[in-house]
């Protein structure tokens, strides 16, 4: 489960392609159809920096505020722990997790068994297998509420936190799209995932040349957003 990381060989968000509406629309129609939307999304995929031999890029929800911290984690301490694919990218052996969450997997007991096959059918045909990848999501459907992703560096990883608490920053791409049905109409959500760079500076929260922090836990992750003044 835990092989080298496929996500050293991933492009940069910027350097992707722009993933035209009539994609997003025809997948809304495709999750509903399957059940599928209150499971799964999907996520531009990309990486942002290179992370040591031997780890995984593994997600954890905090509290107070609402923030998931992805960071690099050995992969031999994850043996036995209770993780889950997070983004998948559709490669020849299958839907390989370049991402991880911690916690049980959802329930998948109500999404159609030919869900899978009609995605990877509809992204082969379309050449999107480079661009766009399968999320399983932390919540049901649309949530009402955009979130934004914040560069930290290749040792603490990303963080993603609702885009109202985010200051001093400018959304740079969106990266993740969900689906809802409305009156049994397929709709793709108002609310999106968003890569966010800092309005002054690049793309990283912290400024190249200085020290960077050693985030040893989520109350020093929490500080250093608000000495970084964005949030």
């Amino acid at each position: 489960m835990f092989s080298p990381p496929r996500y050293n060989s991933l492009k940069d968000d910027a350097d992707q392609p722009y993933v035209d509406d009539t994609h997003t629309q025809n997948l809304a129609a495709l999750f509903v159809r399957h059940n599928a939307e209150n499971v799964f999304g999907v996520h531009l995929i990309h990486g942002h920096f290179q992370i040591a031999e031997g780890t995984v890029m593994v997600g954890t929800n905090f509290r107070n505020p609402d923030v998931r911290w992805a960071k690099p984690t050995d992969s031999n301490k994850l043996e036995g722990s209770s993780i889950h694919g997070h983004i998948f990218v559709l490669t020849d052996s299958g839907f390989r997790a370049y991402e991880f969450q911690d916690g049980p997997p959802p329930d998948l007991t109500a999404v159609d068994e030919n869900f899978l096959a009609e995605f990877s059918g509809y992204i082969v045909a379309n050449n999107l297998t480079g661009l766009i990848g399968l999320q399983v999501l932390g919540h049901k459907g649309c949530s009402n509420r955009s979130m934004s992703e914040l560069i930290l560096d290749e040792r603490s990883g990303t963080v993603m936190l609702d885009t109202s608490l985010v200051k001093n920053c400018r959304p740079a791409r969106v990266t993740g799209w969900t689906f809802e049905s409305v009156n049994g109409q397929p709709r793709v959500c108002q609310a999106n995932e968003t890569h966010t760079a800092m309005v002054k500076g690049n793309h990283k929260v912290f400024n190249a040349g200085k020290p960077h922090p050693k985030l040893e836990n989520v109350d020093e992750l929490k500080a250093a957003l608000v000495g970084a003044g964005v949030i």
